[in-house]
Order: structure tokens, then sequence, then C-alpha cells
């Protein structure tokens, strides 16, 4: 998010289900498109109370012009250093590139573009081979299987879901 005081403290938004992984974190890493992803030694991090926010000092960002230079940069989390999650749960990245196949009759129906949270349940997002862009909810009803190292998402479409 940028600085906090003139120090060189960052402000970080945690946008992830487990923000508590940053006050153990050594290093960060961080992202911005169209710039070399950097790596930075976590020196110390904290909670910023009330703000829903986590202050991290990191060494080589020594004063407020240098952590606002990050501001709108991502924090990523190497995948050996995720949290696990439990079984049926899985990470949006990993669920990227998918391919749906129908359940019963195994013919592919495309191939998973994006996930969009709605609040009740996650919708696959799904492009089809005529390049048209399909919605599959993620319920137990129509999502049967997801296999990671295959690469295939088992799918019972609801009778007109997809007319």
């Amino acid at each position: 998010m940028g600085a906090h005081g003139v120090s060189g403290t960052l402000r970080i938004h945690p946008l992830t289900d487990f923000p508590e992984r940053f006050l153990d974190m050594e290093r960060l890493y961080v992202e911005k498109p169209g710039k070399p992803p950097r790596e930075l030694e976590v020196q110390r991090a904290s909670s910023h109370d009330g703000k829903g926010q986590i202050l991290v000092k990191a060494t080589g960002v020594e004063d407020r012009d240098e952590a606002e230079a990050l501001s709108g940069w991502f924090v990523t989390v190497l995948p050996e250093e995720r949290v696990a999650l439990p079984d049926g749960e899985y990470w949006i990245d990993s669920l990227i590139g998918l391919k749906a196949v129908d359940a019963l009759s195994g013919d592919c129906l495309g191939v998973v573009e994006d996930v969009m949270p709605t609040g009740g349940n996650d919708v696959y997002l799904v492009r089809t081979a005529e390049g048209d862009v399909r919605m599959i909810p993620a319920i137990g009803d129509v999502v049967r299987e997801i296999d990671i190292s295959s690469g295939v998402m088992k799918v019972a479409l609801i009778e007109g879901l997809w007319d």
C-alpha cells in the first residue's frame, strides 16, 4: 500500500486468507507488471492494529520514498511456502488451465481461464473451443472431481446451464 512513517516501513494490505503468515516471513517476494520482481529481507513485521494491515521493515528500503516506490506492488508467496489447504480446496492458480471435461461423455468442454469469487460460491470461467466464455458454478452437484496432477476438472452440467 505504501509507506508508514519516514523510516521505510511498508504498509501491506493482505489479500490472503492467512494474513498471520506475514508475521513469520523472513523474505518478501514483490511483483508489479512491467517491473522485475524483487526479493526483500524482512527485518521485522507486525500487525497494524485496527487497520487490517501488516507493517514490514525490510532491508534495502531505508526511507519513505523507497517505501512509496513499492506502492502498488503485490507480495507473492512461492508455491513451496504456501499454507497447506484442506482436501477439496485449491489455490486459484492451480485451477487456471485445467481442462473442463464432461464427467459422463469425457468430452472436453474447454479450459478454465479464471475464477470469479461471488460470495456464495466461486464460479469457474471456461473458454470453449469456439472461443466463448462459459460459467461453471463451483458446487458439488456440478464439479464432480478436480485432479490437479492430471490437469482435469470433471463436471456434470446442469440442464440448461450452457443453453
